[in-house]
């Protein structure tokens, strides 16, 4: 039976665990996410259930709502309940609907500014009443300040900080040629350079353009796909995109999001052949970047960055205030943007079992470190100049943005 418990006043605590008790959210869901800023796509009641219809099998809902005496929604906690195995051990994970996969960004509890810390403390103090259902809370998009890391480190119980995860974004304060002058001079003449050779190749057949037609929207994704996975396969590589269900999540979501006019989803035509697609999405004042595809066939006029460049000028035009470019630091990334978002993890748990894992998880991170340092000198002298030499080229390459390159 779902839990309900009275916390201090205004706040009642109910959880949720069935489909039709998340479906019976979406008014109340919509209306509170309206009156929150910053909120990414991934935290819509339209994400999380389509996530949920794919990928929520084996997993049990344990979706939080806090409400104030007159029944009004304060705040929600999307998450679930995992099992996880490690060795002989056995236990229950909570963490945050969609956590693990599609690649969600900035997941977290949803409350008005003015609600967030009161709702929080609200949460958590139900979690911990409920702690002999559950063993590890893990939250994966955790900024070192922010209310939950503080709650949690005054709560006590065991805590790991796990990997920071970087992500990349562009903020978008002006016009389109006041972007261009924030990145490498040769960069953006590389970019004109492309532009001004598949044009002069393929005079009056370019074509960049926006999917707006419901109709097109199915074959325009089966291209995406087919172009994601023959690059990969090209490099002996898997995808997700290899995976039906990841595919036909993807699917449904583009028709949601079209429907709800978020899809941002770019085509460059060549000769009434598709060459590149760019797969993003408009939340609130933000491009949420999520996926590229590209004809290698046509690397030599370098469609995706044609593309991404496109898809960088359009989000300007429609007034959009920042263009986040999705998790991880890929060096191509760094073309476009030296603007560099952290995210924690953080695995709590206020049980033996739960202690006991984040401490063989500690013990095995540990090893591996002491590994690396036992390693013989000359395998450590090869991946520290690999390393360096990385670190370096991404250094200089940002050092040369700010200070040279601005004019």
């Amino acid at each position: 039976m779902p839990g309900v418990m009275k916390t201090q006043p205004p706040y009642q605590i109910e959880r949720h665990e069935t489909l039709a008790q998340l479906d019976a959210l979406e008014k109340d869901w919509s209306e509170l996410l309206d009156e929150i800023p910053g909120i990414p796509i991934f935290l819509t009641w339209e994400w999380i259930r389509t996530w949920w219809l794919y990928f929520g099998e084996g997993r049990q809902l344990w979706l939080l709502t806090a409400r104030d005496k007159q029944g009004r929604l304060l705040g929600l906690a999307p998450l679930m309940r995992e099992e996880y195995k490690k060795g002989l051990m056995k236990l229950g994970m909570l963490a945050f609907i969609g956590t693990g996969r599609v690649c969600p960004t900035q997941l977290n509890i949803l409350a008005r500014t003015s609600d967030k810390e009161g709702v929080y403390q609200a949460f958590l103090g139900f979690l911990l009443g409920q702690s002999d259902q559950w063993d590890v809370l893990r939250i994966s998009s955790v900024a070192q300040d922010s209310i939950e890391n503080n709650l949690l480190m005054a709560a006590g119980g065991r805590i790991r900080i796990g990997a920071q995860t970087p992500s990349l974004h562009i903020p978008l304060t002006g016009s389109w040629e006041t972007y261009l002058k924030t990145i490498n001079r040769k960069f953006r003449r590389d970019i004109k350079s492309s532009n001004s050779k598949l044009e002069g190749d393929y005079p009056g057949m370019v074509d960049f353009a926006c999917v707006t037609d419901p109709q097109g929207l199915n074959s325009a994704m089966e291209k995406l796909e087919e172009l994601i996975r023959n690059r990969c396969h090209a490099k002996r590589l898997s995808t997700d995109w290899d995976n039906p269900t990841f595919t036909s999540f993807h699917r449904t979501i583009a028709c949601l999001a079209l429907n709800r006019g978020w899809l941002r989803l770019y085509t460059l035509t060549v000769k009434d052949s598709v060459i590149a697609l760019v797969y993003d999405f408009r939340f609130k004042d933000c491009i949420y970047g999520y996926n590229l595809g590209f004809d290698i066939e046509w690397s030599r006029y370098n469609p995706g960055r044609l593309l991404i460049a496109y898809s960088i000028q359009a989000a300007i035009q429609e007034g959009a205030s920042d263009y986040d470019m999705g998790r991880g630091d890929a060096e191509h990334k760094f073309d476009w943007s030296d603007h560099l978002r952290m995210e924690n993890e953080i695995l709590f748990s206020n049980n033996w079992r739960g202690d006991l894992w984040i401490r063989l998880g500690n013990l095995e991170r540990g090893l591996k470190i002491k590994a690396k340092q036992l390693q013989p000198r000359s395998a450590k002298i090869r991946i520290g100049q690999f390393l360096s030499a990385r670190r370096k080229k991404i250094e200089y390459r940002s050092d040369k943005r700010r200070a040279f390159w601005r004019n």
